[in-house]
């Protein structure tokens, strides 16, 4: 599964939302239990397949002396307020006050943004503030590629 897009909902009054349906097709063959967890750098909420998830929780336990007491409190800090769901019927689910609290999602829109094996669930304003300016994205990805762009007078990259 590779997710990508970016994509706005609507959240109803009972902060019921609609996965939109680009990635619910993505979904449709996999296990159907999704996990919903506060992002660990970011102030989002993260939605991981199953699977996905459990490659993470897996991969984490691997790394940890669990009879290191920090260690023990990071892995539990971890799984804490993780919620397993399942999309209903219409392809909504409920995103609990707790975690709309803990990613200062106010509005009735949320942003869902595809990122590679999980979506985010953001606030419009806050994933506003996320991005990078036209100039530093070219820059850095062209660092990250291996190749330095030329820049214009504007700042702008010219290859």
């Amino acid at each position: 599964m590779r997710f990508t897009g970016t994509i706005d909902a609507k959240l109803d009054a009972k902060g019921r939302v609609f996965l939109p349906s680009d990635f619910r097709k993505q979904l449709a063959e996999s296990d159907p239990r999704l996990v919903l967890k506060r992002d660990v750098y970011q102030p989002c909420l993260v939605i991981y397949p199953y699977a996905v998830w459990n490659a993470e929780v897996d991969a984490l336990r691997a790394r940890l002396n669990r009879w290191d007491p920090r260690q023990a409190m990071l892995f539990r800090q971890f799984l804490a307020n993780v919620e397993v769901f399942t999309l209903d019927g219409n392809g909504r689910f409920l995103i609990s006050r707790k975690m709309l609290d803990a990613c200062a999602i106010t509005d009735r829109t949320v942003r869902f943004m595809g990122v590679d094996d999980r979506i985010e669930v953001w606030s419009v304003a806050q994933s506003a503030k996320l991005l990078m300016s036209d100039s530093d994205y070219a820059e850095s990805l062209a660092k990250i590629m291996g190749k330095t762009p030329l820049m214009d007078n504007d700042h702008t990259a010219i290859y």
